[in-house]
């Protein structure tokens, strides 16, 4: 009986994750697309037709609307899962977190004059869908049993971090025509490259599964391309900037997937 439990309880989260996954996904990119979308001349107005906008800004809402109803879902099953020994307390607390900050900041976001606020938006988006990610990922075994998360790995995902805001804040200030926060993005990413790197080589002599390594890699050397072709170009396409942007998400989820699967105490897939 605790073993059916159990294994009701795994398959909610997975569910759970990958439903809030899905829907952090789509606020991410609404919220790009809008973004990069705005010219400030000087008031702020979209270059997307009428109708488009209309129903990306329909779904962002929609979406946002969702996971906040799927963060007390996380925390209901929390709650419930407690008993049998398998709850997970922090992408829960994540999740949790996330969720009220976007909702707090999201009335500032519009008009995009603030780059601090466009940088919290961006960051804050990707860290819910991480936590989302992670609650799905370390489903399959029980919290309780998992080691620490390695320095490397800490440190790879801290930074991994601070490559997302320094992006979302290059974005954001080329917006209001400062150009010099681009340096500081390319020199985040060697930062962020060196570490990914050094997880990869280790998850690979430690034996980690190939799969979750060689996705990151594919999607590594493809947003690495990306960034080059956009650094060369004088004029940046919507479509090119919104590919760049968009493929640091599932960079993000190939990352925790890598980590998880890894984890001490992770049960095979």
């Amino acid at each position: 009986m605790a073993t059916l439990a159990t294994t009701s309880s795994t398959l909610w989260r997975q569910r759970l994750g990958k439903l809030g996954a899905a829907l952090a996904l789509a606020i991410l990119g609404a919220s790009v697309l809008l973004r990069l979308a705005t010219e400030l001349t000087p008031e702020a107005h979209s270059v997307l037709p009428p109708a488009l906008e209309q129903a990306t800004r329909w779904l962002h809402r929609i979406c946002a609307s969702t996971v906040a109803l799927l963060a007390l879902g996380v925390v209901l099953r929390y709650r419930l899962d407690r008993a049998t020994g398998t709850a997970q307390l922090q992408p829960t607390l994540w999740i949790v977190a996330t969720t009220v900050l976007l909702a707090l900041i999201g009335p500032l976001t519009p008009g995009y004059r603030v780059a601090a606020i466009t940088v919290l938006n961006v960051s804050l988006g990707v860290l819910l869908l991480m936590a989302f990610w992670w609650l799905r990922e370390s489903a399959a075994s029980d919290g309780a049993q998992r080691g620490p998360m390695g320095g490397l790995a800490r440190g790879t995902l801290i930074a991994f971090i601070a490559h997302i805001a320094t992006g979302a804040g290059a974005s954001a200030c080329q917006m209001l025509g400062l150009h010099w926060p681009v340096w500081l993005h390319l020199a985040s990413a060697v930062l962020c490259l060196a570490l990914l790197a050094a997880l990869l080589i280790e998850k690979r002599r430690s034996g980690a599964r190939a799969q979750a390594g060689k996705r990151l890699e594919y999607l590594l050397f493809t947003q690495l391309a990306l960034g080059a072709v956009l650094l060369w170009l004088e004029q940046r396409p919507l479509g090119l900037s919104f590919a760049h942007a968009m493929l640091t998400p599932f960079l993000a989820m190939a990352l925790v997937s890598l980590i998880q699967r890894d984890a001490p105490g992770a049960a095979p897939r």
